[in-house]
């Protein structure tokens, strides 16, 4: 009796959970229908600062560093860099360029953190205060930025917009065929798919750090990362969750290719588990009605995991995981597939369904090892 109470509890919940992430995909497909390019006439070009955490750097620094120089943007603009208590070559890096280039690159120097606190958060609060642009843009120091990449993120700043989402792009090997990679750019991609159609629809949800860009008056509104400092991942999403707050509108999302960014993705899959538990453990912090959504969504996701196991043991629970199941891979196939489109990359589809067979175990694990706090970062 008991089992046959909790058999159908079970089966009424899955089918609940599908029809609401049902419901949720086909708002995302229709919001991203809506999405557009900005195209800001401003004159004269606002300022700009860009801002780089560096913590020991010396393997791509230089590259990131050579691909900012070449930015083709007319107005004032500059680069400061944190050196975050870096043990390896980045100080003598970061001491070169800036005397080779000291009217546009500057470095920030940190020799300590106070225990408890976000590292980077920290460094790019001090980057903040240091800097002067009107417009902060922020990037990793391991990314490749395209020459057009200051231009195409400030034309998306229209009047009324505070905070720019950017795409970033995991490399991907041009002689050889790296599966990890492969799988890992479907699924990045598939976040910020998400992302751009949440702010579509006025629910932001996500965005990346290693592509971003807020004024500084929003910054200072919002009181920075006060209240999010001690959270040890967040310093892009608590920002925009700030936004999500009171003024969900004035958050874009930018599907520019001229503003895509070249990111490195994980070679290994234990330095991939890791970053995907960092990402997770987040999200409890977000705005309230997002923490809805992404529960509901969490829920659909671990009920599914459990029925691959408990299939095996009911009929009822079969026919409801196979109902579940059908329901996300319609789901995110065509959200997928429109903003693949959007964003230029449908080459990445091929590798959409390995991606979609693990997605939900992969998902409710990072999600729980997460939130649990059990989760590596450097330093």
């Amino acid at each position: 009796m008991i089992f046959t109470v909790l058999e159908y509890a079970f089966v009424v919940l899955l089918v609940f959970s599908a029809i609401f992430y049902a419901v949720f995909q086909t708002r995302l497909f229709c919001a991203l229908g809506k999405v557009h390019l900005g195209n800001s006439i401003r004159t004269p070009l606002p300022s700009v600062s860009i801002l780089v955490s560096a913590r020991n750097e010396e393997a791509g620094i230089s590259k990131t560093l050579d691909s900012l120089m070449k930015q083709l943007y007319k107005g004032r603009w500059d680069i400061w860099i944190a050196d975050d208590r870096s043990t390896d070559n980045t100080p003598k890096i970061l001491a070169d360029y800036a005397a080779k280039f000291p009217d546009r690159i500057h470095v920030l120097t940190i020799t300590e953190l106070t225990p408890g606190e976000s590292a980077k958060k920290n460094a790019i609060a001090k980057l903040v205060q240091a800097s002067a642009g009107e417009i902060l843009l922020l990037t990793d120091a391991d990314c490749i930025l395209p020459p057009t990449w200051i231009r195409a993120m400030i034309r998306e700043f229209e009047p009324g917009i505070d905070f720019v989402a950017g795409h970033s792009a995991i490399e991907l090997p041009k002689d050889r065929t790296n599966w990890l990679l492969n799988m890992q750019a479907v699924e990045t991609m598939a976040y910020r798919i998400a992302g751009t159609g949440a702010l579509a629809m006025g629910t932001p949800i996500t965005s990346t750090g290693n592509n971003l860009a807020y004024r500084r008056k929003f910054f200072e509104e919002v009181h920075g990362f006060e209240g999010v400092s001690k959270i040890q991942s967040g310093d892009d999403d608590l920002l925009l969750q700030k936004l999500a707050r009171e003024a969900p509108w004035k958050a874009h999302y930018s599907v520019d290719p001229e503003a895509f960014v070249i990111t490195q993705g994980k070679e290994t899959f234990p330095e991939l588990w890791e970053q995907r538990k960092r990402w997770a453990s987040k999200t409890t912090y977000y705005a309230p009605k997002v923490v809805v959504i992404l529960s509901l969504v969490f829920l659909f996701f671990t009920l599914i995991s459990l029925g691959y196991i408990l299939s095996f043991f009911s009929l009822p629970i079969f026919f409801a995981t196979v109902f579940g199941v059908l329901v996300k891979l319609v789901g995110d196939t065509c959200v997928e597939l429109r903003g693949l489109r959007i964003f230029h990359q449908q080459e990445l589809f091929k590798w959409f369904l390995p991606v979609e067979i693990v997605h939900a175990p992969f998902t409710v694990f990072a999600v729980l090892f997460g939130i649990a706090g059990h989760f590596k970062w450097k330093g």
